[in-house]
C-alpha cells in the first residue's frame, strides 16, 4: 500500500449533503474573493481541494455516490487552480519552490486517496472517478518539472505508471 506523507485537513462537520453546505461554499468563495495575494489564493485552492477530497470520500462511505463524484470533481479542479496560480506567479519571477514541493506532495496524496476510494465506489461511477486521477497526475508532473528546472528535487512519485 502506498502512503504519502502529507497531512490532510479536517473537512469540517458540514459535508455537501448538509442544508448548510451552500453557506460554507459561499464562505469559501468570499474568502477567495477577498484574498489579494495570489500565492495565498494558491494555498487556499489547495486547502479547499484537500477538504473536498476528504468530503468526497466521506460521501462515498455513506452511499451518496453522485454527490461524492461532484465533490471529487470540484476538489480536483481546486487542485488544478492552485497549480495554475503558482505557475503565473513563478513566471513573474516569484520563488515558489516551497509551495511547489507542497503541491506536488499533495497531488500524490490525492492520487493515494482516490485509489483508496476506488475500493468503495460503485462500478457504474468508477470510470469517472478514475478520470479524476488525471488532475493530480498532471499537477504532479507540472510541479516536478518546475522544481527540476530550478535545480530542486520533487517528492518521489511511487505511482510507477507516470
Amino acid at each position: 500500500k502506498i502512503e504519502i506523507m502529507y497531512v490532510m485537513p479536517f473537512p469540517g462537520r458540514i459535508l455537501p449533503d448538509s442544508p448548510f453546505w451552500p453557506i460554507k461554499a459561499l464562505r469559501d468563495k468570499l474568502w477567495m474573493g477577498v484574498t489579494t495575494n495570489p500565492m495565498r489564493k494558491a494555498e487556499l485552492s489547495l486547502l479547499f481541494a484537500d477538504k473536498r477530497l476528504i468530503s468526497s470520500y466521506e460521501l462515498f462511505k455513506i452511499n451518496k455516490p453522485l454527490l461524492a463524484l461532484s465533490t471529487l470533481t470540484k476538489a480536483e479542479k481546486y487542485l488544478e487552480a492552485g497549480s495554475v496560480i503558482e505557475k503565473k506567479e513563478r513566471q513573474k519571477g516569484l520563488d515558489t519552490k516551497s509551495f511547489l514541493f507542497t503541491l506536488a506532495t499533495a497531488s500524490l496524496k490525492h492520487r493515494e486517496v482516490v485509489e483508496e476510494m476506488l475500493n468503495i465506489v460503485p462500478d457504474d461511477i468508477k470510470p469517472e472517478v478514475i478520470k479524476m486521477e488525471d488532475y493530480p497526475k498532471n499537477v504532479y508532473k507540472e510541479c516536478r518539472d518546475a522544481l527540476q528546472s530550478q535545480g530542486a528535487f520533487a517528492p518521489e512519485n511511487p505511482f510507477d505508471t507516470d
